[in-house]
């Protein structure tokens, strides 16, 4: 099981940039990471984009509304 730091950015469509969630911060342990996104997001996983870096740090970035992206860091 990894430990990870997470932080949610929501994308502003206006301004064309993500904006860092200040409500939302989370550490968590886990093996499955996409279990975790469902149950934040109360629902099935709607359709993402997944990107993981040589860091080993792991982003989602989620087709909702408004786009919102989860970057998951290795503690």
């Amino acid at each position: 099981m990894r430990k990870y730091e997470v932080s949610r950015e929501i994308y502003n469509p206006c301004a064309g940039i993500y904006t860092f969630d200040n409500n939302f911060f989370r550490e968590v342990e886990t093996y499955d990471i996409e279990k975790n996104l469902t149950e934040w997001l109360g629902m099935e996983l709607p359709k993402f984009e997944k990107n993981t870096f040589s860091d080993g740090s792991i982003e989602y970035i989620l087709d909702l509304p408004r786009k919102v992206r989860y970057t998951f860091n290795i503690v």
